[in-house]
């Protein structure tokens, strides 16, 4: 028999400071000396504790960052900013403003880069639309980013005629005087550099030496995989567009696109990926503190718009520490974090719950960084999977009913390559 199911009605004493900011019209309250007294059923207690908690700094010295990332419920929210890199963006406004305009029209906001920061603005005045804007530009950014490379040459004009007639999915931009940085996918990047080696002495000026690592690729080939080099025997790389052969051909397993070994090798140099499809291969792993919990929990009570199951409750804990060297300062004490999550125990939450579960795995869940809202910096904060840190309020106040929350999420993992 659960909690909820043994107390019908608990109360709390809380500081009346902390009441205040906790009303609501679902619990009784009235005022007892310097305490209030919240008296109601045990799950809107239950919440009601939580919320109080996470105002307190932990024994430790973390602190739950989940009030301070997450502004009150108003039309007139404020958004929190995305943290872009110069490049990417560089290159998604240059080549990719069809998805932008997009995203714009589809939301009614306004997009502005200030520095490295991308902001929403509503034009509706609702903070909801611009909340939907951010969360799908920032699918569209790390598709893009997942594949993006840069390389650079000599500057010469001829390298922007060069590429306007023959490669115009690269962008140039300018790194100084005399180098040129060319940006693009991995495949664009080979075919110019395959050009450039195919006519040496017209465009040897505009060629520099660039040290590359190999990365292991997979050696074994299954039934099928064998079935596509077979047929790839006719087939050009599309990286090198040298004609395939069927000694030196390495096919990827999940999505069966061919290349060269060699070429493949160079490939995942940045990231294991499919150069065509951006398929992941292996796991990527993200900066996420090594210590931490993510432990789950059940009740019986419902989130709004899913009124025939229950609640996953997914608490986190990451404690305070010092940075590695994947960190933005190294050896630099940061500030844990501890933060409560939830998802509708249904089919489609259980599978969410999963993805999850492998994302905090691989320590994608969370980062250290500035805290866009409080300016605080080496702190632990979200890395851009989206949490329902309320059960109510809507998408405004990061809680339900929201009926496209689940498969938003799904794809904010999937381009982290979780699914």
């Amino acid at each position: 028999m659960s909690l909820p199911q043994i107390f019908t009605r608990v109360r709390l004493l809380p500081p009346n400071s902390d009441l205040s900011k906790l009303h609501s019209k679902a619990v009784n309250h009235k005022y007892e000396d310097v305490n209030g007294v919240a008296c109601e059923s045990f799950q809107e207690a239950e919440d009601i504790y939580r919320k109080s908690v996470i105002m307190q700094t932990a024994c430790d010295g973390s602190r739950d960052l989940r009030q301070e990332e997450r502004p009150a419920q108003s039309d007139s929210l404020v958004i929190e900013p995305v943290k872009v890199d110069d490049i990417v963006m560089y290159y998604i406004e240059k080549m990719k403003t069809k998805e932008l305009d997009i995203i714009k029209k589809r939301n009614a906001v306004i997009m502005k880069r200030d520095n490295r920061f991308v902001t929403f603005l509503s034009q509706s005045g609702k903070s909801l639309h611009a909340q939907f804007a951010r969360e799908q530009f920032i699918t569209l950014y790390q598709k893009i980013a997942t594949g993006l490379q840069t390389r650079t040459y000599y500057y010469s004009p001829g390298i922007n005629v060069l590429c306007q007639a023959e490669f115009p999915e690269l962008v140039i931009t300018h790194k100084d005087e005399r180098r040129v940085q060319l940006i693009g996918n991995f495949i664009s990047l080979e075919r110019f550099e395959t050009f450039l080696n195919g006519n040496t002495q017209r465009y040897s000026q505009y060629q520099t030496p660039n040290n590359t690592k190999v990365y292991e690729t997979p050696s074994k080939q299954n039934v099928e995989q064998q079935k596509s080099i077979d047929q790839a025997k006719d087939e050009a790389c599309p990286i090198c567009l040298e004609p395939l052969k069927t000694s030196e051909c390495t096919v990827l397993p999940k999505c069966k696109h061919r290349f060269c070994k060699d070429c493949l090798k160079r490939a995942f140099q940045l990231k294991p990926t499919c150069p065509i499809c951006g398929e992941i291969y292996g796991s990527l792993t993200g900066t996420q503190p090594k210590e931490g919990s993510m432990t789950v929990s059940r009740d019986s009570s419902f989130l709004p718009g899913y009124a025939k199951y229950g609640t996953i409750v997914i608490s986190y804990h990451i404690p305070s520490g010092r940075q590695g060297e994947e960190h933005p300062n190294p050896g630099m004490p940061y500030q844990g974090a501890s933060r409560i999550a939830y998802l509708p125990d249904s089919t489609e939450g259980k599978k969410v719950l999963k993805l999850l579960q492998r994302a905090f795995n691989q320590r994608l869940t969370f980062t250290i960084g500035r805290s866009s809202t409080t300016g605080q910096n080496n702190v632990v904060t979200w890395n851009d999977i989206h949490h329902k840190t309320s059960r109510d309020g809507g998408p405004t106040c990061y809680g339900y009913a929201d009926p496209d929350y689940l498969k938003r999420v799904q794809d904010e993992l999937k381009a982290k390559g979780i699914y």
